[in-house]
């Protein structure tokens, strides 16, 4: 896997996740993690989605919510592994109250 940029995201109060950005079309295959779909504006990124699997294959290309990300102008996708499923839940939680992404709403 190609190194890719590291960004912090906040969730509520005083949590930061490491998230490892790669551009859209990179083939990735990882598992247990919480994943966000990104659009790259100046001067940084827009959340457009988070979701989080057991296991990412591919570039997400079969996901349900695919034409809405392109859409919305999807870039990049970030990874932050989370071996815990429990954990991985919480985080995404955690992110999406902070972020409120549109695309989670539907």
């Amino acid at each position: 896997m190609d190194k890719g940029k590291t960004i912090l995201l906040n969730g509520m109060g005083d949590r930061t996740y490491v998230f490892t950005v790669y551009p859209w079309q990179t083939k990735l295959i990882c598992s247990s993690l919480v994943y966000v779909v990104l659009r790259r504006d100046w001067p940084g990124y827009s959340v457009l989605y988070i979701g989080n699997t057991g296991m990412l294959s591919g570039h997400i290309s079969d996901h349900p919510l695919l034409q809405k990300f392109n859409a919305a102008g999807k870039t990049h996708i970030g990874i932050h592994i989370e071996p815990s499923s429990f954990m991985r839940e919480v985080k995404q939680k955690d992110l999406i109250i902070n972020f409120m992404p549109t695309l989670n709403r539907d």
